[in-house]
């Protein structure tokens, strides 16, 4: 009698606590998904702020046909780090996914 009661305890602790590990893992998943997203709406406003800035410098530098071209080139930087700042939040989702399953 007291092996099975004791063989029952154990496996009754055991399955407890894969649930309780499950929980945890699920938790640091969604920690690790905010940070991602926090981190990736970081990025596009640092894009946002940088193409504000070259602008502004280009106005105060320049004039005429090579103030746009400058512009423009302020447009297209601000592209470029906003489409890197998507690619790494898509990347981090991908490996926290790949972490929990």
């Amino acid at each position: 009698m007291n092996k099975t009661l004791i063989a029952l305890v154990a496996a009754t602790v055991a399955t407890l606590s894969f649930g309780a590990y499950a929980d945890e893992s699920t938790a640091q998943a969604n920690v690790d998904k905010a940070q991602a997203k926090a981190d990736y709406k970081s990025d596009k406003a640092q894009a946002k702020a940088d193409l504000k800035a070259n602008k502004a410098d280009c106005r105060a530098e320049t004039s005429g046909a090579v103030e746009r071209a400058c512009k423009n080139d302020a447009k297209a930087q601000a592209k470029v780090d906003k489409a890197g700042a998507k690619l790494d939040y898509k990347q981090d989702k991908a490996d926290i996914k790949a972490n929990t399953n």
